[in-house]
């Protein structure tokens, strides 16, 4: 993240060099969007994470968290979260920047999954909250601002993995995902796709509207889009790992 500055990772918790921690990846995003919308996290009742993520066997070591940061009165983001799997290897960050359900502004979703030396993957994406086919408008007014750098060859060449088409028509159609990459094509996307992302985040949030769609739309729609992406058999895979590792409850 050094070529940009301004994505600098700031804890707000004592580091315990007993507990492994996440890369600063996903952190120097996460914290400029809190900083910059003067969110607030909810800390648990030790003064940390919201909630501790421990493993189910003995001794029950802590192998992750959620963070969860809530924003002031009147902000189109309602909530930010922040799930990390750490540990043996393995850094795995989910962080989701959710705008109100009554909004038009699309999500911020970052996802980072790294098993160094060798295995990256990632999924940048900002998902929108209005049917691409019946509103074109609205995903051009959203959305085209981000053709500036999808369309650069470097990043045109990259290939983009399958996601499932029942997921997909709740994401955008501009949204960078590689599973199972290379270290370069990991570091070309989180020091030049994901800050240009950031900042077209930052303008929707303070200055898009789209008035086309009734407020009854947005929160049904959004309700159906939730229950789509975090649907269990969406990925089989990685609700069995976290349930593996911190018990059946997990995956509930």
């Amino acid at each position: 993240m050094s070529e940009h500055p301004e994505l600098q990772p700031h804890e707000t918790e004592a580091h315990d060099p007993n507990r492994p921690v996440p890369l600063d990846d996903t952190n120097a995003v996460r914290d400029a969007i809190a900083e910059r919308f003067r969110m607030t996290e909810q800390l648990g009742d030790d003064g940390g994470p919201a909630i501790r993520l421990k493993l189910r066997f003995p001794p029950h070591a802590e192998a992750g968290w959620m963070r969860i940061w809530e924003t002031p009165a009147g902000c189109v983001i309602d909530r930010l979260y922040h799930i990390w799997v750490g540990g043996q290897g393995n850094d795995e960050n989910l962080m989701y920047a959710m705008t109100r359900a009554d909004s038009a502004v699309p999500h911020f979703f970052l996802h980072y999954n790294v098993n160094p030396p060798a295995v990256w993957s990632y999924h940048v994406d900002l998902p929108g909250k209005v049917d691409g086919v019946m509103y074109p408008d609205y995903w051009q007014q959203a959305f085209s601002p981000l053709s500036e750098i999808t369309q650069k060859k470097t990043y045109k060449s990259i290939p983009q993995r399958r996601i499932q088409a029942d997921r997909k028509q709740y994401l955008s159609t501009w949204g960078f995902y590689g599973k199972e990459i290379d270290q370069d094509e990991y570091t070309l996307i989180r020091d030049k796709v994901v800050p240009f992302y950031l900042n077209h985040f930052f303008e929707l949030v303070d200055n898009f509207q789209f008035d086309t769609v009734s407020r009854d739309y947005l929160v049904e729609r959004g309700r159906k889009q939730m229950d789509m992406l975090l649907k269990r058999e969406m990925d089989l895979s990685g609700w069995g790992r976290l349930e593996s590792l911190f018990g059946r409850e997990a995956g509930n």
